[in-house]
C-alpha cells in the first residue's frame, strides 16, 4: 500500500495548481495596473519665485521677477506602446501557463481519474465483503484475525482512493479537450512572452511626450500664458539592442526546450522518457492483472471456505494492480497525445 501511495504522490503532488488557480487573473491584473500608468497623462505643476536676467540697459524690476505658476498635462505618447507591450506579455504568460498545465497537470489528472474509478468501483464490493466478514465473525464462522485482515485490506483501498481524491482536487479538472499541440502552444506562448519583453526593452530607450498647459506670472499681465511642447528623446543604446534581443530570444528558446530553469516536465525528452518507463510498467501490471484474474477464476471453481478466504486476499491485490494499470495506460496515452502535436 505504502509503495502505491508514494507512487501516486510522485506522479501528482508536483502539480499543485488547478485549472482556475488565479494565475491569469494575477498576471493580467498586474499588467493592467502597470499599463494604466504607462498609458495615462500626467498632471504637472510648479510654483515659485523667479528672477530673470535681462539685456536691457534700464530694466524694469517689476517685469523681471515675481511668482511664476506652471500647470498642465504631460502625455507620454510612447507610453501607448509600452502599455500594449505590457498587456501582450501578460496574455502570453497566461497562455503559456494554461498550456503548461495541460502538458504536466491534465495528463496526470486524467491518469489519476482512471485509477480512482477502479478504486471507487471496487470499494463498493469491498464494503460488502467487510460486512459479510463482520457477520461471519459475530456468528463465529470466522476468526478475529481473518476479520481484522479484511478490515485492513479495505482500509488500504480507502486510503488509496482518498489520496487520489486529494490529488485530483489540486490538479486541473480532467476534460475532453485535445492535448495534441499543448507542448507547441506552451513554447509558442513563451516565445510571445520574450517578444513582448523585447518590445518593453526597446520602449525604455524612446520617450515621445507632449506637454501643454498654463505658464503664468500672476503678478503680471500676460496676454498669452499658454504653452504646448512636443519633446522627443531617443537613447542611442537603441542602436545596439537588436543583436542582444535576438541573442536572448534564441537562448530562451533553447532553455525552454532543454527544460533547465523553465520546467523540465514540458520537454519532449522528459515526456518520451516517461512514456518509455511507464509503457514497460504498464505491460508488467497487465501481466500481473491477468495472472490474478486467472487465480480468482480457479479459486471460484474450487469452492470451500478456505478457498473463499484466499480468494478475498487475491481479489484485493487484483484491485490494486488493476487500478495502477489503469493509471499507467491512461498516462501513457495522454502523454503520447501531447507528443503527437508536432511540438519538436
Amino acid at each position: 500500500m505504502r509503495a502505491l501511495i508514494v507512487l501516486a504522490a510522485l506522479s501528482g503532488t508536483a502539480y499543485a495548481e488547478t485549472q482556475d488557480d488565479g494565475y491569469c487573473d494575477y498576471v493580467e491584473g498586474v499588467a493592467g495596473a502597470q499599463a494604466a500608468v504607462q498609458m495615462s497623462p500626467e498632471l504637472i505643476g510648479s510654483i515659485g519665485y523667479v528672477e530673470q536676467p535681462t539685456a536691457d540697459a534700464n530694466p524694469d524690476p517689476s517685469t523681471q521677477k515675481g511668482l511664476r505658476l506652471i500647470a498642465g498635462l504631460r502625455y507620454k505618447l510612447s507610453g501607448l506602446y509600452e502599455g500594449n507591450a505590457t498587456r501582450a506579455r501578460a496574455k502570453a504568460d497566461c497562455r503559456r501557463h494554461r498550456a503548461f498545465e495541460q502538458v504536466r497537470g491534465e495528463t496526470t489528472s486524467r491518469a489519476i481519474a482512471a485509477r480512482l474509478k477502479v478504486l471507487d468501483d471496487a470499494l463498493k464490493e469491498a464494503d460488502k465483503i467487510l460486512r459479510t466478514d463482520e457477520q461471519d465473525f459475530a456468528a463465529r464462522r470466522t476468526t478475529a484475525q481473518e476479520a481484522t485482515a479484511t478490515r485492513v485490506r479495505v482500509e488500504e483501498l480507502r486510503t488509496l482512493a482518498a489520496e487520489d481524491h486529494r490529488q485530483l482536487s489540486s490538479l486541473p479538472e480532467p476534460s475532453d479537450r485535445p492535448l495534441a499541440g499543448a507542448l507547441a502552444s506552451y513554447r509558442n506562448a513563451d516565445a510571445d512572452m520574450e517578444a513582448a519583453e523585447a518590445r518593453l526593452r526597446r520602449a525604455e530607450a524612446i520617450d515621445v511626450s507632449v506637454r501643454f498647459g498654463l505658464d503664468e506670472y500672476p503678478e503680471r499681465n500676460n496676454p498669452s500664458p499658454y504653452f504646448a511642447v512636443l519633446s522627443v528623446g531617443i537613447n542611442l543604446g537603441l542602436l545596439f539592442q537588436s543583436s542582444s534581443n535576438t541573442r536572448a530570444a534564441k537562448a530562451r528558446k533553447l532553455l525552454v526546450q532543454s527544460g533547465r530553469g523553465l520546467g523540465v516536465e514540458g520537454t519532449v525528452e522528459f515526456l518520451r522518457a516517461t512514456v518509455e518507463i511507464e509503457t514497460k510498467r504498464a505491460k508488467e501490471t497487465e501481466a500481473l492483472v491477468q495472472e490474478l484474474e486467472r487465480q480468482l477464476d480457479a479459486l471460484t471453481k474450487i469452492g470451500g471456505e478456505d478457498s473463499k478466504r484466499y480468494r478475498q486476499t487475491v481479489w484485493f491485490e487484483w484491485v490494486k494492480a488493476k487500478a495502477q494499470h489503469a493509471y499507467l495506460t491512461t498516462h501513457v496515452q495522454t502523454i503520447e497525445e501531447v507528443l503527437g502535436g508536432k511540438a519538436e
